[in-house]
């Protein structure tokens, strides 16, 4: 089964982990985002709002943010990297998870 796997820093709520202690990881069936101190977001592709490019700082501030229907996490989830967040969205979207949205 392919997967992607990133490397980078998270954010929920006023809870943050810098990069490199967090990772995204993704298939087609599930998208799981883990960070040292804050916790593990699991996600279906029935949870998935959307996820859309997040920019606060140039270069460094750039991430993707998970817009998400499950009660039990913080609204604001945002997970960091130093790739472009349109690539991760786009390599999210090729392994077929962000089909339903």
């Amino acid at each position: 089964m392919k997967q992607l796997k990133v490397v980078g820093g998270l954010r929920a709520g006023m809870a943050n982990a810098t990069w490199p202690f967090a990772t995204l990881k993704a298939t087609k069936d599930k998208l799981v985002l883990k960070a040292f101190m804050i916790g593990k977001f699991s996600f279906s592709k029935e949870d998935i709002i959307s996820i859309e490019p997040f920019y606060d700082i140039p270069i460094i501030g750039r991430g993707i943010k998970i817009n998400h229907k499950v009660i039990q996490y913080k609204e604001k989830i945002i997970f960091w990297s130093f790739k472009n967040p349109n690539e991760i969205i786009n390599d999210i979207m090729l392994l077929g998870f962000l089909d339903n949205t």
